[in-house]
């Protein structure tokens, strides 16, 4: 009979035992969801100048701009949240992480596919596309058939398949030069320093990826064909379908573009040309 006592005793209090951890693992789970509830997540793939991966904490200009517009819903639409930046480096990853609950950053461009499985922001900044050449090349000063002809009939262009540097490309082949031969590489770092290498070679690439490789390798004689430039693209940050960040930030930028802050962001990552050129309206 005794034993018996002490068994249930010893029942009774492990019984007890689990009750109380029950007790804590749901008080446990709770603060996580009311956490994660109260957690803005930023994705980004490094793409400087755009998002730059630093050993404290990221900068970029989209970095910067996301940092004023989370700054704005605390002090003007008085949200209360912490802040989780994520660098990704595999784009699938990427796209995996972002598409369930978080603001992303990489220059994207904008779209208006209703397929897409993101909803784009309003432009935050324009992206245009340059005509490059080597240094040695003609200028051409005037967009029309007699000066292209003369300056790049006799050669070859670098491009990337299925983007909008090569639908410039072919813009060009389908209005002055019909016999365009066109090579396709990987990247437009090889365009840039493909032509570089070679006076008988142009192409297209993005306004900032010409700035930045210049930046990066200042010795290389490039020219910008400044007449042959085209501006179809804008840049956008992408959020989950439905988010309510959409809305927030397109409310947000309809002023914050026209104030100094903005102006300041371009002009501290791309100086004060490209910055002029490339804001939005």
């Amino acid at each position: 009979m005794f034993f018996t006592d002490i068994h249930e005793i010893k029942c009774q209090n492990l019984y007890h035992h689990l009750k109380i951890l029950k007790y804590i693992f749901i008080c446990w789970l709770l603060t996580t969801q009311l956490i994660s509830q109260n957690t803005i997540n930023v994705n980004y793939l490094a793409r400087p100048p755009f998002t730059i991966k630093d050993t404290t904490s990221p900068t970029g200009i989209e970095i910067d701009i996301i940092n004023e517009y989370l700054l704005w819903l605390k002090s003007v639409k008085k949200k209360d949240f912490d802040i989780k930046y994520s660098a990704f480096t595999d784009v699938e990853l990427f796209k995996t992480a972002t598409v369930k609950n978080a603001i992303g950053l990489g220059a994207f461009i904008t779209t208006n596919d209703k397929y897409s499985e993101y909803d784009y922001s309003v432009p935050y900044m324009k992206n245009l596309s340059f005509c490059i050449t080597n240094g040695n090349a003609p200028d051409i000063k005037n967009k029309n058939q007699t000066e292209v002809y003369r300056a790049l009939a006799s050669m070859q262009a670098l491009t990337i398949d299925k983007t909008n540097l090569n639908n410039c490309v072919l813009d060009v082949k389908k209005t002055f030069l019909k016999d365009l031969k066109i090579n396709y590489v990987n990247s437009q770092f090889e365009i840039l320093n493909g032509i570089a290498k070679n006076v008988l070679v142009f192409g297209y690439v993005d306004a900032i990826e010409f700035w930045y490789f210049l930046k990066n390798n200042p010795n290389k004689f490039l020219k910008v064909q400044k007449s042959m430039e085209q501006a179809k693209e804008n840049y956008s940050f992408i959020f989950p379908k439905g988010s309510e960040h959409k809305l927030l930030f397109n409310e947000f930028f309809l002023n914050f573009k026209n104030g100094l802050k903005y102006k300041s962001i371009l002009e501290k990552y791309m100086g004060g040309f490209m910055g002029q050129n490339m804001a939005v309206k």
